[in-house]
């Protein structure tokens, strides 16, 4: 897969998260915290705007970068998002496996996006071997 394809994937994919937890920010905290209640409730659905604002950050920053030129240039991109997102899906299903939140979107999202990445890291990474 093209880096280019890997990131406006990436991009979209974020974009709907983000506008999700915009959107309905309740809806997400009560599906991720079901027994979040009063004060803290409030809490965590402030928590997810600023959790959306750094999503969408990280959108328009993907958005930018796929045009990037270059194999050099674009294997630090890939290699880069491929170990930021496996960092966020591991720990994000470690939460999961303890019972600490209810997180399958966001484990299959960020899942997604780390295999696209690697894939088109490896995809650079072959190119540049063939040369």
């Amino acid at each position: 897969m093209k880096p280019k394809t890997t990131l406006i994937i990436t991009a979209l994919i974020g974009l709907v998260f983000s506008s999700v937890m915009y959107i309905a920010p309740e809806f997400v905290t009560r599906e991720q915290f079901p027994n979040a209640e009063g004060q803290g409730f409030a809490d965590l659905v402030t928590v997810r705007y600023g959790i959306a604002s750094l999503i969408l950050a990280l959108v328009i920053i993907t958005y930018h970068v796929r045009n990037i030129e270059g194999q050099a240039f674009q294997a630090h991109v890939m290699r880069g998002y491929t170990l930021a997102f496996s960092v966020v899906c591991i720990t994000t299903l470690v939460l999961q496996i303890l019972g600490k939140i209810s997180a399958v979107p966001p484990i299959v999202g960020t899942g997604i996006v780390a295999i696209l990445s690697f894939v088109s890291w490896r995809n650079i990474a072959r190119e540049s071997g063939q040369k």
